[in-house]
């Protein structure tokens, strides 16, 4: 029933799902089918996977309006780690990962205190923590249903008590001083760049945690700036726009930030901020 449903649906597919092909279709449906079905699941066996007729409608419409594998499966693998992701959280993106994997190159082993703002998931706090990046973090998030997801993250992989969450716009609720500050926020212009965001992202994941209105764009992350140099005496890492960074460092330089420099992810493409306060 499966393999007809891929084959009556494979452009739309394709289109919805880029990169997607008959057998990861099936792969990846039976940890779906496992996430959703429950006891109602009759047979595992690929050429006979079979929900109720109900479940099995509501499954296929939910491909077809292109909802993320992630959200389907309930998890997202992340720095050798899985997820649990819902429509709540963006789904970590490989480009993240690389910025994680950036920190723990540069500070495994150190002492340090993370903050990690619009935490989301808690992929990127929860990554750097279990990979001994720091021995305490709180990570900051405007979406209480993100942090709930957060939560759950932190108790499945057994770090619920080296990491804190709570409600913030960004920094407005923090306290303290951190020697790390990481963050993904919101960073593609709403009308601009909106254009260029694949058409299931721009469907199914939180437009909160995505777009910014373009009129605010440029007074918002000044604000964030502002923000992270009354609680940073370290080094602060961010991931951005493209199109944004350069100008976004001329702002940091302009701030006080020591050490600017944007940085390319691995296709080469300006993706990351990475700037230092010093207090001492």
């Amino acid at each position: 029933m499966w393999s007809s449903f891929y084959h009556d649906h494979e452009s739309s597919l394709q289109d919805l799902y880029p990169g997607l092909s008959k057998s990861i279709f099936l792969r990846d449906l039976l940890d779906i089918l496992k996430f959703h079905a429950n006891n109602s699941l009759i047979n595992l066996d690929h050429s006979s996977l079979s929900l109720s007729p109900l479940m099995t409608k509501q499954l296929q419409d939910q491909f077809l309006s292109g909802v993320p594998f992630a959200y389907l499966m309930g998890f997202s693998e992340f720095y050798y780690q899985q997820f649990y992701v819902n429509k709540h959280v963006l789904i970590p993106r490989p480009e993240t990962e690389f910025m994680v994997d950036f920190i723990v190159q540069e500070f495994k082993g150190k002492s340090q205190t993370i903050l990690d703002i619009g935490t989301g998931s808690g992929a990127i706090i929860l990554s750097l923590l279990y990979a001994g990046v720091g021995n305490k973090g709180l990570g900051v998030d405007l979406s209480l249903e993100a942090l709930k997801v957060a939560e759950i993250n932190s108790r499945r992989q057994q770090l619920e008590n080296q990491v804190t969450f709570s409600v913030s716009d960004r920094l407005e609720n923090v306290e303290g001083i951190f020697d790390l500050i990481v963050s993904n926020p919101p960073y593609i212009k709403s009308t601009l760049h909106r254009k260029l965001v694949h058409q299931s992202v721009d469907k199914h994941e939180p437009h909160q945690a995505l777009y910014l209105p373009d009129e605010d764009y440029d007074l918002w992350f000044h604000k964030f700036f502002l923000g992270i140099r009354s609680h940073l005496d370290g080094v602060f890492i961010m991931e951005g726009h493209e199109l944004a960074l350069e100008a976004q460092a001329k702002v940091l330089e302009s701030l006080g930030f020591n050490s600017v420099r944007v940085i390319k992810d691995l296709t080469g493409v300006n993706r990351f901020l990475r700037a230092e306060i010093n207090l001492k």
